[in-house]
């Protein structure tokens, strides 16, 4: 089963964007209305959730940004040598001529200067690119500086390979984190918490991952919500799980959550949603600890949004590694920028491995396991 979830504080408008994307052959499963807070005190607006199932196959219109599939299977096949920059290697004359770069240079004079001292040809060129999507210049630097070889004629590093796509596939392979799909090989129950602040897509994006681990890979699932506080949260949530055929619970006493954890020990996966909260809050993040405080094997997923700038995105990681250990990053709203360094420059900087990216409203389709070879092709549209 496929389904769309819609989201507006308007219904005839809601209806009228179901209609344009879906035409007449849709069914709705679920339709409800939450009150949500606004800046007014004691002042709520009326929320509208639709969830959709389409009756035909609907041509996802972020798929456009990745490469066909054939194309990324391929590429995920793609063993890099070992160690390529550890020992270095001669830069090829290459027979085939790279379709010409025609970026302006970004970089800043003093430190196109300090680069030209390290690099030269075609690396200055994808530093240069990875700039332009806001990728900092040092993390840039250091992921093509796993893609070169030593150029002996000036004694400088260069791209090894062909064209930007191989040398950066190797360089993120060499420089990045990429855990994959983070419920493979599961030989126990996984708990997995997910944590952010507010408006990043947690709620909609664990339900993407439930409705994966169902619909696609057989898995058991269960959702825990500690959400209390958010009016119509745990309706929500309840109507999704209905949908999917899956245990949910509403609870906030920690002992509690430890029973209910034990007793779901027939089950392969149990997410855990949490509050959405101001990382400048910590009052409320130490609150969150102590309800989870009795789940030692739990793990957490750190839920950002790809549009947000880099600054706050560390902001909201360290605020939240003061209480919790984070395992895994996760990006949302990737169709909503053409700017993705963010995800580069936390990983890089944390040391936080990348699992997955939401790409758009279809659940499940619209999430993916983030791979070199995916992220490749996000940076490099429109460059090559």
């Amino acid at each position: 089963m496929k389904i769309k979830i819609y989201e507006g504080f308007n219904l005839e408008e809601l209806l009228n964007k179901v209609n344009q994307e879906l035409g007449d052959k849709y069914k709705i499963l679920y339709k409800d209305k939450v009150k949500v807070k606004t800046k007014i005190p004691f002042i709520k607006k009326t929320k509208h959730i639709l969830i959709v199932e389409p009756e035909e196959e609907e041509k996802v219109q972020f798929e456009e940004l990745l490469e066909k599939e054939l194309e990324v299977e391929e590429e995920e096949n793609y063993q890099p040598p070992s160690n390529p920059l550890r020992s270095y290697h001669l830069v090829e004359e290459s027979p085939v001529k790279e379709p010409e770069v025609k970026k302006e240079i970004t970089i800043h004079d003093n430190k196109l200067e300090e680069i030209t001292k390290e690099f030269s040809g075609k690396a200055i060129d994808l530093i240069n690119i990875l700039t332009q999507k806001e990728v900092n210049l040092e993390v840039a630097k250091e992921i093509v500086r796993g893609g070169c070889g030593l150029e002996l004629s000036s004694n400088k590093l260069d791209l090894k390979h062909f064209t930007f796509r191989e040398s950066l596939i190797e360089g993120l392979t060499n420089s990045v984190k990429f855990k994959g799909d983070v419920f493979e090989n599961l030989t126990r129950p996984k708990v997995l918490v997910f944590l952010g602040p507010t408006g990043v897509g947690k709620t909609t994006n664990l339900f993407k991952i439930a409705s994966d681990l169902v619909l696609n890979k057989n898995k058991k699932v269960a959702v825990l919500s500690i959400d209390t506080f958010k009016a119509g949260a745990a309706d929500q949530a309840r109507s999704y799980s209905n949908i999917l055929g899956i245990p949910f619970y509403l609870l906030s006493d920690p002992k509690k959550i430890r029973e209910t954890v034990d007793d779901l020990n027939f089950v392969d996966v149990i997410l855990i949603d949490t509050i959405g909260r101001s990382h400048y809050d910590h009052w409320k993040l130490g609150e969150m600890k102590e309800t989870l405080r009795f789940l030692d094997e739990a793990q957490y997923m750190m839920v950002l949004s790809a549009n947000m700038n880099t600054k706050e995105g560390f902001n909201i990681i360290e605020k939240y590694q003061r209480f919790f250990k984070i395992d895994y990053l996760f990006f949302t709203k990737i169709d909503e920028t053409a700017y993705l360094g963010i995800i580069l420059n936390l990983t890089v900087k944390t040391g936080i491995p990348l699992t997955y990216i939401s790409t758009g409203q279809n659940v499940p389709e619209d999430i993916k396991v983030l791979t070199p070879e995916r992220l490749v092709s996000l940076l490099l549209k429109e460059t090559e």
